[in-house]
């Protein structure tokens, strides 16, 4: 999720809005949107690796 500037609204950063804002094919909201991403992305690290070290621990414990 991501705050965005100069307000309090919240938006659901995950493809499906991502997909409706390229729809709309408004270029303003697509480049607000973009930088909200890249900037979720600095700020969360690489969760994909992250996650992947989380269900390898996870199996080892289920091994037990």
């Amino acid at each position: 999720m991501s705050e965005k500037s100069g307000g309090s609204h919240l938006r659901m950063l995950y493809a499906p809005p991502i997909h409706h804002c390229i729809a709309k094919g408004d270029l303003g909201e697509m480049k607000s949107l973009a930088k909200e991403a890249e900037n979720y992305l600095h700020q969360a690290g690489d969760v994909s690796a992250a996650l992947e070290t989380l269900k390898i621990e996870i199996a080892k414990l289920e091994a037990k």
